[in-house]
C-alpha cells in the first residue's frame, strides 16, 4: 500500500469513529461525513473567496439539546498518533473556519477539531484564541482577500469575526480507551426512545 492510499484509509476511519463517539454522546441529533453521498460532500464544500478553488470539512451535523439545541457544526478530524504536522494544518484548519464564517455557511455554528494526538502542547492555551485565528486568515490571505500582501491583508481582516470564530471552536482529543467510555447501546436506544416521545428526535421541542 502507498502512502497516499494509507493515508486515505486513515482519514476515512477517523471520520468514522470520529462520527461514531460524537453520535455516542447523545448530544449530536445527525451527523454525516463528505464521503458519505455526493449531497454531504456538497454540502460539507465552501469555495475559498480568491484563486476558484474549493475545501471540504471532514463531518458536519446537528446538535441538541440546550445550550447547543438546533445549532449546527462541521469538524476536521485528525486519525493520528504522533503530532506530525497538525499545527500547519490547524492554522489552515482556522483560515478555513474564518471563510466558511465569513460566507455564513449554514454548519458553522461550532467548528470541531477531533484529534488522537495533542500538538504544539507549549502553546495549547492560546490555540483557540482570536490572536491565533488572525494569525492563521493573514497565512492564507492570498485565498481569502485576494492578496499576498500581509500588510494590505490585514487592513481587510475583520477582527470580530475572528473573535467570533474563537468562540465557536472546540478542540478535542480523543484516545481509543475514551472511545469505550460511552453509553452502552441498550442505553441509547432507552434515551433515543425517551428522546422520539417528547419529539426531541425530530427537533420540535426544545
Amino acid at each position: 500500500m502507498v502512502v497516499g492510499e494509507d493515508a486515505q484509509l486513515k482519514g476515512f476511519s477517523g471520520a468514522r469513529r470520529a462520527k461514531q463517539w460524537l453520535e455516542s454522546t447523545m448530544r449530536i441529533r445527525a451527523a454525516y461525513a463528505n464521503t458519505d453521498s455526493p449531497s454531504c460532500g456538497c454540502r460539507l464544500t465552501v469555495p475559498w473567496p480568491y484563486g476558484g478553488h474549493t475545501f471540504s470539512f471532514d463531518l458536519g451535523g446537528a446538535m441538541r439539546g440546550e445550550p447547543y439545541h438546533h445549532d449546527a457544526f462541521c469538524a476536521e478530524i485528525k486519525n493520528y498518533s504522533q503530532p506530525g504536522d497538525q499545527g500547519v494544518q490547524f492554522d489552515a484548519f482556522l483560515a478555513k473556519c474564518y471563510v466558511a464564517a465569513q460566507a455564513g455557511h449554514h454548519l458553522s455554528d461550532h467548528f470541531m477539531w477531533i484529534t488522537w494526538a495533542p500538538f504544539r502542547a507549549n502553546s495549547w492555551s492560546t490555540l483557540q484564541s482570536p490572536e491565533q485565528v488572525e494569525s492563521a486568515v493573514l497565512q492564507n490571505c492570498e485565498r481569502i482577500f485576494g492578496t499576498a500582501d500581509v500588510a494590505q491583508a490585514r487592513e481587510k481582516l475583520d477582527r470580530a469575526l475572528a473573535r467570533s470564530v474563537a468562540e465557536r471552536l472546540w478542540l478535542i482529543v480523543l484516545s481509543e480507551k475514551q472511545e469505550t467510555l460511552v453509553p452502552l447501546r441498550d442505553w441509547e436506544a432507552i434515551v433515543a426512545a425517551e428522546l422520539t416521545r417528547r419529539g426531541m428526535a425530530r427537533g420540535e421541542h426544545r
